[in-house]
């Protein structure tokens, strides 16, 4: 497992929390806070640059932070709101594409890829296709490289509508697009909430790791 996740050395990670009303529901948001705590120590270790951290409604965040801190950011913020899953996902996205086609107009090479992971719950209160296609053209359209972004969506909870709908961003955006592939998901069947070293391999690095991305339902996982 450490072998494959040296990968993570070449990327900034963004972890993403739905911090809407409804992760109240079924512990939701313990099960957020213990997924986003082991995925920030396990980035840790790779990333010296720190992981940094945004909510769906809350205005807090950290850039740059180690585990502790981010624990600590999490603990502070409570649910509230929507799933506007779209709107933060363009922020943060039109944020970091801005700054990687600066870097290459001024004739340098690397801008330092980033691999996001949304932790939510459910089907978003707005339109994330729209952005995820918005961004992967102009990824196209720059010939930037095919690892250049990433977005993991794992799934807090057991809806089987959110479930359907996550599986969808990840099976048919390529498709009904013609766009390159940066989204995989991780939906609550694939782990039955226990998070073992296989559905985190696959939460840390599905995004970023096509091979990853085809293994939809890791070994010690899958339901029986």
């Amino acid at each position: 497992m450490d072998d494959i996740l040296e990968i993570l050395r070449e990327y900034d990670t963004v972890i993403v929390v739905d911090d809407s009303t409804s992760m109240y529901t079924e512990n939701r948001w313990d099960e957020a806070g213990k997924a986003l705590s082991l995925l920030a120590g396990l980035a840790e270790r790779y990333d010296h640059d720190g992981v940094d951290l945004h909510f769906l409604n809350s205005k807090e965040y950290v850039t740059g932070a180690k585990a502790k801190a981010v624990d600590a950011l999490f603990d502070r913020v409570k649910p509230r709101g929507g799933t506007p899953i779209g709107r933060k996902l363009d922020l943060l996205l039109r944020a970091y594409m801005n700054a990687a086609e600066a870097t290459k107009a001024a004739g340098l090479d690397y801008a330092k890829p980033v691999n996001f992971i949304v932790l939510t719950d459910g089907e978003p209160t707005d339109s994330p296709e729209d952005v995820i296609v918005s961004i992967a053209r102009r990824l196209d359209e720059g010939n930037f490289p095919l690892t250049q972004i990433g977005i993991q969506f794992v799934q807090v909870g057991t809806s089987s509508d959110a479930q359907d709908y996550l599986q969808s961003l990840d099976d048919t955006l390529v498709l009904t697009y013609g766009i390159r592939d940066i989204v995989d998901t991780t939906p609550a069947h694939l782990y039955n909430g226990k998070l073992t070293p296989d559905v985190l391999l696959k939460i840390a690095i599905g995004g970023i790791n096509r091979r990853v991305d085809r293994q939809k339902a890791p070994a010690s996982a899958r339901m029986r």
